[in-house]
C-alpha cells in the first residue's frame, strides 16, 4: 500500500517546485516590475515540465531496483520527491542569488548617481542622461542652438547614453532625478521645468 504521508509530502514539494520556478522569474526580472502572465511566459515552463518527466523516468526506473522492506510504490514516490526537492533547492538559491546580485547591482549605480547628483548640484550643471539610440537631428543647428541656450540658462542638459537600456542604469537615473528636482526648483521655481 502506498504511504498517504508520502503521497502529500509528494505533491507539496512538487507544488512548491512549481511556485517557486514560476515566481522566481520576477526575481530574475529585478527591477523590471512585470505583469502575472509576463512572469509566468519568463519563466519557461516547458522547461520545468521537461524535468518532471525526467524525474519520473529516473523515478520509475530506480523504483524498480530491490531494496528491503519498500513496496514499488513508495520507491518511486520517494525517488520522485527526493529530485524534486533537490531541484526545487537549486532553483531558490539561484534565484535569491539573482536577486541578491542585481538589487547590489542597482545600489550601486543609486549611490553613483546620488554622488554624480551632489557634484552636479554644486558646478549648477545638471544632466539629464536618456537611452534613445542614434539620434536624429528634430531641428535645425538655429533651433537646436536657442534649445541649447534654454538649457543652458535653466542649468540642464541633456546626454544621450545610446541604444542599450539597462534597467539597472535607469534606476539610477531615476535616484539622480529624485536628487536634483528639489535643488531645480528652487533654483528655477516650480513651473521651472514647464517653463
Amino acid at each position: 500500500m502506498v504511504s498517504k504521508k508520502l503521497i502529500i509530502i509528494s505533491v507539496v514539494v512538487v507544488l512548491l517546485l512549481i511556485t517557486a520556478h514560476t515566481l522566481g522569474g520576477y526575481l530574475i526580472m529585478y527591477p523590471v516590475k512585470p505583469d502575472f502572465w509576463t512572469v509566468v511566459s519568463e519563466s519557461s515552463p516547458q522547461y520545468l515540465l521537461i524535468a518532471l518527466a525526467l524525474f519520473t523516468l529516473i523515478a520509475w526506473l530506480i523504483s524498480h531496483l530491490r531494496i528491503k522492506n519498500v513496496k514499488v510504490k513508495n520507491r518511486f514516490l520517494l525517488v520522485f520527491t527526493v529530485l524534486c526537492g533537490i531541484l526545487l533547492s537549486y532553483v531558490i538559491y539561484f534565484d535569491a542569488a539573482t536577486y541578491m546580485s542585481t538589487r547590489k547591482a542597482v545600489k550601486e549605480s543609486e549611490n553613483e548617481y546620488i554622488q554624480q547628483a551632489k557634484e552636479d548640484i554644486k558646478k549648477d550643471k545638471i544632466m539629464y542622461r536618456f537611452a534613445n539610440g542614434l539620434a536624429i537631428p528634430e531641428y535645425d543647428a538655429k533651433t537646436q542652438n536657442k534649445i541649447d541656450s534654454i538649457r543652458k540658462k535653466f542649468g540642464i542638459s541633456y546626454f544621450n547614453t545610446g541604444c542599450i537600456v539597462d534597467v539597472i542604469d535607469v534606476e539610477g537615473q531615476q535616484k539622480y532625478e529624485e536628487m536634483v528636482k528639489p535643488y531645480l526648483e528652487k533654483r528655477n521655481g516650480k513651473a521651472g521645468k514647464k517653463r
